[in-house]
């Protein structure tokens, strides 16, 4: 798997996630793939994480999502391991219209765009960033239902393999996927959702319980973020 630049250098930082107690602030210098211009990009050392809000965001000592670097004038998303064939693809990609369309897009989107027109990751990777995406625009309420159309639509098409191979994984984030519809409002759609997971999570406590805490906040009408930790 292409490692983005963001698992590459934060995955220490990720591991000592039970031990740090605060996020550890630091500078490092970074270079575009696309033009060797190196530049500044504040990111963490090390943070802990405490929970997940229902729809995964995680709760802890830093900001989540976690940044991504961006190339300053492209804001193409740094990334490492290219071949020398990918980065003359990701070169004419960000000339193309399709990416005009899409640079100002949140970070995590563009990242998403970036990976599916290159090729490159694991088919889970795209899924993945979109649902970063949509945390990232919580508070716009039409770029977060056009994120989550998509976001559902990508996972619901793609998501098969994953699931025959980590079925424990794929029942969260199923999880996750009902709430970004609740979140967009799209009450029966993730009720019918629950509604598939719910015979497939009965052993694992923990889901169960995030599952009916996302039934009640559906008959509520409520499509607010919901963090189980802190119970608002």
């Amino acid at each position: 798997m292409l490692r983005s630049f963001l698992a590459a250098t934060l995955l220490a930082g990720a591991m000592m996630a039970s031990s740090a107690q605060a996020g550890t602030p630091v500078t490092i210098q970074v270079t575009c793939p696309l033009t060797g211009e190196t530049f500044n990009f504040d990111t963490t050392a090390s943070y802990s994480t405490w929970g997940r809000d229902l729809d995964g965001l995680p709760q802890g000592s830093w900001h989540f999502p976690l940044a991504i670097p961006q190339c300053p004038d492209s804001r193409f998303p740094v990334l490492e391991d290219l071949t020398p064939e990918q980065l003359a693809a990701a070169a004419a990609l960000v000339q193309t219209p399709g990416y005009a369309a899409v640079r100002d897009e949140a970070p995590y989107y563009l990242l998403a765009f970036v990976m599916r027109e290159l090729g490159i990751g694991d088919p889970i990777d795209p899924v993945w960033n979109l649902l970063q995406a949509t945390w990232q625009v919580r508070d716009q309420p039409e770029i977060y239902s056009r994120y989550a159309t998509e976001l559902v639509s990508s996972w619901d098409a793609g998501s098969a393999a994953f699931r025959s191979e980590n079925s424990d994984d794929w029942r969260w984030i199923e999880s996750f996927i009902a709430n970004v519809e609740r979140q967009a409002g799209r009450f029966e759609e993730a009720g019918a959702r629950l509604d598939a997971l719910e015979p497939l999570a009965s052993e694992d406590a923990d889901l169960m319980e995030r599952i009916r805490t996302t039934r009640r906040l559906i008959a509520e009408g409520n499509s607010r973020p919901f963090s189980p930790e802190r119970g608002d």
